[in-house]
């Protein structure tokens, strides 16, 4: 019997950890289209960005799980509804140490709910790190449902990366 496939695609503000939670997880070497950032704060930091998207794939029990990172500044906004298109769910990630990319995270649950109607939830990156953003605040500010999943994560942990997506596909399947 042939695999089923997932298309799970990864959402969310500039420098949130989009890249490197897949690459954490991927089983293939990971495809990016990062170039060097250009101003001078995007700089600060960090020295490249995704301009187009990032694809990796792992297998997951019977299921193919193929993994499509959004680039996160706005000016590469378009490249979103590309990679949404038959999208099977979506995750949108929150730096926790990083406060500001919230806003960016509502506005993300609401375009790509707009896109498709698939299962999605929040990954709160940088968990291990002291943060003053609770799951709680972060459900509240983002005015999520009681049913949509906030997961931690530390995007740097492969065990980390491949719970939330274990967690998430056993919940999107309910």
């Amino acid at each position: 019997m042939a695999d089923q496939i997932f298309k799970l695609v990864i959402t969310g503000a500039f420098n949130t950890g989009k890249t490197t939670f897949i690459r954490s997880l991927s089983e293939t070497a990971v495809v990016d289209t990062d170039k060097a950032t250009t101003t001078a704060e995007e700089q600060r930091v960090k020295a490249s960005t995704t301009v187009a998207m990032d694809y990796g794939r792992f297998q997951l029990d019977d299921i193919r799980v193929q993994l499509f990172g959004t680039p996160g500044q706005p000016r590469f906004d378009f490249m979103r509804e590309i990679l949404a298109k038959d999208m099977n769910g979506f995750l949108v990630m929150v730096d926790l140490a990083d406060p500001s990319t919230i806003d960016a995270a509502a506005t993300l649950v609401e375009q790509f709910k707009d896109y498709q109607a698939v299962p999605y939830a929040v990954v709160a990156n940088k968990s291990d790190l002291n943060s003053s953003v609770s799951p709680t605040t972060l459900r509240e500010q983002l005015q999520l449902p009681a049913a949509i999943h906030i997961y931690l994560c530390t995007a740097t942990e492969r065990d980390s990366v491949r719970e939330v997506v274990r967690r998430f596909m056993r919940d999107a399947r309910k």
